[in-house]
């Protein structure tokens, strides 16, 4: 049996013949986002234990969001993803915190009690033994370890550094800070001949 060679001409004409609706894409998008967030909770439930990170952060149009990465145990080698990316639309709080990720734990069956490890940063909000997060998890699960974020602690660090150090630390900051909010204009910035590609580099 013998097959013909489709001419990529012809196999473009006859793709761009299909009806595709306005939201077709938007919503394989959402599919796929929703067999991932699944796959991850089928992954978590199966194991005996796993632990979270936990950052609150604004936006640029100082909107809270709230982000939580699980670490759990896959077959015989540990994962990291996205649990929880959550906007805050009302007042930030620590409840307002706890409750997110409380609501969002019951609604997909993740048992509390599974939870080893709590990772955040050094504000008073999340790491309080009073009213911080730290307060209202150690509640629902009274053993639960704490841990103080690395990168927090690395930016500590870097706070007493020497002047001269602390300036050559400060400008690398800001060339990374403007290549990832102004990529584009990065690119017509150095003459690059494509200006579409992200983190553009030239030599």
């Amino acid at each position: 049996m013998r097959l013909n060679a489709c001419p990529v001409k012809t196999m473009s004409k006859k793709i761009k013949n299909i009806p595709l609706s306005n939201s077709t894409v938007s919503r394989r998008i959402k599919d796929m986002s929703n067999d991932i967030e699944a796959t991850i909770n089928e992954r978590i439930k199966k194991n005996p234990f796993f632990s979270i990170q936990v950052d609150e952060s604004t936006d640029v149009s100082d909107l809270s969001i709230l982000l939580v990465i699980a670490r759990y145990l896959n077959v015989k080698e540990l994962e990291e993803n996205i649990l929880l990316c959550y906007p805050l639309t009302k007042r930030c709080t620590v409840e307002g915190i706890f409750n997110a990720i409380q609501d969002y734990f019951c609604g997909n069956e993740i048992d509390w009690a599974k939870l080893c490890g709590v990772c955040t940063d050094g504000g008073k909000s999340m790491s309080g033994c009073y009213k911080g997060l730290r307060c209202h998890i150690k509640i629902v699960v009274p053993h639960v370890a704490w841990s103080h974020c690395c990168i927090h602690i690395q930016c500590l660090a870097a706070k007493p550094l020497p002047d001269l150090l602390k300036e050559v630390l400060n400008q690398s900051v800001k060339v990374v800070n403007f290549i990832k909010a102004n990529s584009t204009n990065l690119c017509v910035e150095t003459w690059a001949d494509y200006i579409l590609s992200y983190f553009c580099t030239q030599k």
